[in-house]
């Protein structure tokens, strides 16, 4: 039977190595980001909450604004933006 959950397919696409396992860094938590800033996410499949869909994981957007712990972020589509709410662990900063 096919599995036809929200986070389907999603063990191969959020996997990461044995060193990066585990519980965020601190400052992954902490982060802070300027409205407009560019960012790109980065899915930290060891934390649930503000986890945007899979379907975002490596897409890069610009900050809307912050909603309490979590930014609005802006992702360009093809003929629209999308607007989620992510939490500053599954985003950072485009270098």
């Amino acid at each position: 039977m096919k599995a036809k959950g929200y986070r389907k397919k999603g063990r191969n696409l959020l996997s990461k190595t044995s060193e990066k396992g585990g519980f965020p860094p601190i400052k992954r938590w902490l982060a802070t980001y300027d409205k407009g800033q560019k960012i790109a996410i980065d899915i930290w499949p060891g934390v649930y909450e503000g986890m945007p869909h899979l379907r975002y994981q490596g897409r890069v957007g610009q900050v809307i604004e912050k909603r309490g712990r979590c930014y609005v972020i802006g992702i360009p589509l093809d003929k629209r933006t999308a607007k989620i709410m992510v939490s500053p662990v599954h985003i950072r900063p485009l270098a």
